[in-house]
């Protein structure tokens, strides 16, 4: 099978979606299909993995480094013309999703749409009142994903998102992907060597440093924490993003700055070895689909504990490999209190989150891409 894929962020941008794509691609190639890549340039990144195709782009903003890409390029048009696809995958509604949708048009073939994301959530980034640009992202994605021959996404809650915009066509939940032998044997020594950590619990978020991951309440809850722990206890910000100064600030304002560790963008290799470093992996953010970092940190046998929200509650089992928590500080952290300093319960933890992860297999999840795939190969013929 031979499979175009269009997504709006590729590497070296380092998100949940990215990770998903890359690790569709490789369990794609594995399971022997050939895969085409279409996305963003990105400066003057070049890319290692074969037949990825970039076009042209610009920044989102001056202040955050995003391409968006502009959809033209007379050197993608001819690699188009020269090959014949049989499953055209777009993991975005809007600038590459349309192209992808124009392409499979052309050439009569099934598109298949992701929804990997709650674009409405995303308005404080655009220059237009919050409300219109609410209704336009929840528009497009309803129009796109009936254009599509069929739409996926990762979790039920979701599905249920998208039943909410009235998209009427069939949706299919199949989960994201994670490597898993990446994180079987990751070790956390040169990371708690590197910042200089022994005795102390460490909690642990990584993801984009934005205002739509909450991160507000989440040193508001550590200030709690680290006032009430039986014992030295640390937390590392792992990640980069528009917010990162405006935290550094806050957690000097609320007396923590010595206990927070903000470590910046660091290599997609290096995250196992930071979340085997860890003891808990908290998140507080409510705009998530499916979180690729939630999976990663249970694959590390790393306990979740999170606002209860979609994407969460797909992923976590309350009281098994992790806990779902009220929006609320005392509550987040009554429960990193019960759970972190509780060495039986932690245990039992970790061994529940490792073995809800061999879920996730990436090689599992490209197979059930392929069976649907072919699925709608047969009843487009």
């Amino acid at each position: 099978m031979r499979i175009a894929v269009f997504t709006n962020c590729y590497l070296p941008l380092v998100n949940g979606v990215v990770g998903v794509v890359d690790l569709l691609r490789d369990g794609f190639i594995k399971h022997g299909h050939e895969v085409y890549l279409f996305a963003p340039r990105f400066d003057d990144y070049v890319d290692v993995n074969p037949n990825v195709f970039r076009y042209p782009a610009v920044d989102l903003t001056s202040k955050v480094k995003y391409p968006i890409a502009v959809p033209f390029s007379p050197k993608i048009a001819r690699v188009l013309r020269s090959l014949d696809f049989d499953v055209i995958h777009a993991h975005h509604p809007f600038v590459l999703g349309p192209a992808a949708l124009r392409l499979a048009r052309k050439m009569g073939k099934p598109l298949v749409y992701t929804f990997h994301t709650q674009y409405d959530q995303y308005s404080h980034y655009v220059p237009l009142p919050s409300g219109l640009v609410r209704w336009i992202a929840k528009n497009q994605v309803r129009r796109f994903a009936q254009a599509a021959e069929r739409v996926t996404t990762p979790a039920e809650t979701a599905r249920q998102i998208l039943l909410g915009y009235g998209v009427a066509n069939e949706i299919t939940v199949i989960p994201n992907p994670i490597d898993l032998s990446r994180f079987q044997t990751a070790k956390g020594d040169s990371v708690k060597r590197e910042y200089n950590l022994s005795d102390e619990k460490v909690l642990i978020n990584i993801g984009r440093i934005a205002p739509e991951k909450n991160l507000e309440l989440l040193l508001q809850t550590f200030r709690l924490i680290l006032a009430r722990a039986p014992e030295p206890v640390k937390l590392m910000i792992v990640g980069d993003g528009p917010s990162l100064k405006g935290l550094k600030e806050l957690a000097r304002e609320l007396g923590i700055a010595n206990a927070v560790i903000f470590t910046g963008l660091v290599e997609p290799s290096r995250v196992p070895d930071y979340l085997a470093a860890a003891d808990l992996f908290v998140m507080t953010s409510k705009t998530e689909v499916k979180p690729l970092t939630q999976l990663e940190a249970l694959a590390s046998g790393t306990p979740i504990v999170a606002v209860s929200a979609a994407g969460a509650n797909d992923t976590i089992i309350h009281g098994e490999n992790g806990l779902l928590l009220a929006e609320d500080a005392e509550a987040i952290a009554g429960g990193v209190l019960e759970l972190a300093f509780n060495p039986e319960r932690l245990a039992a933890f970790r061994g529940k989150a490792l073995q809800t992860a061999e879920e996730y297999s990436h090689l599992r999840i490209a197979g059930a891409y392929l069976e649907l795939f072919n699925r709608v190969l047969q009843r487009k013929k």
